[in-house]
């Protein structure tokens, strides 16, 4: 097998990306009010966990299927949001996370246009902005047994 150089690997990887084979990175700017934006590749959020857990709820208003956790970054400044099935036992499905800030916009996993059927959870979703002092919001659904949960918390990590 011919071995490439390193400009023919470039120019192979340059390809590739304008004819749409790999995913190009992309920045996480702030979206227009009602888009969405591409979690980051981590699995995990970094910062650290205030120890709330933010309960999906059952039609009737019972706590159960998934919960929601936050953290905050000191360092970036910024917070970070997942949505767990719970037991964590993949027999969720649809699961979806929003994070909201203060004037409405939202990032979302999985994104409208890319939907995705999860099953262990979603996120990790990252706050495109400085979010110091300023408040988010969760919101997001899970399908368990048949049932729909349904996530919302008030504005949280305000400070």
């Amino acid at each position: 097998m011919k071995r490439l150089r390193r400009t023919q690997l470039l120019g192979l990887g340059v390809m590739a990306l304008m004819l749409g084979l790999v995913a190009a990175p992309t920045a996480q700017a702030a979206p227009a009010r009602g888009a969405t934006a591409a979690a980051p590749a981590a699995v995990e959020c970094s910062g650290s966990w205030d120890g709330k857990s933010y309960w999906a709820k059952s039609p009737s208003g019972s706590n159960g299927g998934g919960y929601a956790r936050t953290y905050w970054n000191a360092s970036t400044k910024r917070n970070c949001a997942k949505f767990f099935s719970s037991p964590y036992d993949g027999l969720a499905s649809n699961i979806t996370l929003y994070l909201h800030d203060e004037s409405g916009d939202y990032v979302a996993d999985p994104p409208p246009e890319h939907p995705a059927n999860y099953h262990y959870y979603a996120g990790p979703l990252y706050t495109w902005f400085d979010a110091t002092n300023r408040c988010i919001h969760l919101s997001g659904s899970l399908i368990r047994g048949g049932v729909r949960y349904t996530l919302s918390t008030p504005d949280i990590r305000c400070g």
